[in-house]
């Protein structure tokens, strides 16, 4: 299905966006890449105990994983979406989101100092709650919006029906 098409303001628009939170993603997996290669760990609460430090560790993990599952999905379903010509405004809008998301995952992961955000980041359980109704209703609402953009429409044939002829139960046409 193709929508008409877009305005080139609305294209460029869509354009920089792209560019703005591609630079974004690729500026913090340089940091985070640069803090991996000088070895500076990070820091967790004291109160935070050891398998408290591994189930975040473990958290991100998952995450990075169930991200790739949504890449997978974004580049499997993309040919099914609605296009414009000359691009698609829904494909767009859709893999801007993506960037959004791992902009966040990448964030999450160089995050090194668990400690100056205050008393709340002190509480495991607060944080570690905190971040999976985040993630859940991130990657629900994505998993939503790649499921109703990929959805076929509704069809609706449109013609003309032409009434049958009926003849009379006595056999002869009328």
């Amino acid at each position: 299905m193709e929508y008409a098409d877009l305005s080139p303001s609305t294209q460029f628009l869509l354009a920089g966006l792209l560019a703005v939170t591609g630079a974004a993603l690729l500026t913090r997996a340089i940091v985070f890449f640069r803090q991996e290669y000088t070895g500076i760990r990070p820091i967790y609460p004291s109160a935070w105990s050891v398998a408290q430090c591994l189930t975040l560790e473990y958290f991100r993990l998952l995450v990075g994983l169930a991200l790739i599952t949504l890449w997978g999905s974004f580049l499997y379903l993309a040919p099914s979406m609605p296009t414009n010509s000359p691009f698609g405004y829904v494909e767009t809008i859709i893999l801007i989101l993506l960037l959004l998301i791992s902009h966040a995952w990448v964030l999450l992961l160089a995050l090194r100092n668990w400690e100056k955000f205050g008393a709340i980041p002190r509480s495991f359980w607060i944080t570690i709650a905190f971040l999976v109704v985040w993630w859940g209703a991130t990657f629900t609402a994505t998993c939503w919006v790649l499921a109703m953009a990929s959805a076929s429409p509704i069809v609706h044939i449109y013609g003309v029906y032409a009434a049958l002829e009926v003849l009379p139960l006595t056999g002869t046409a009328g």
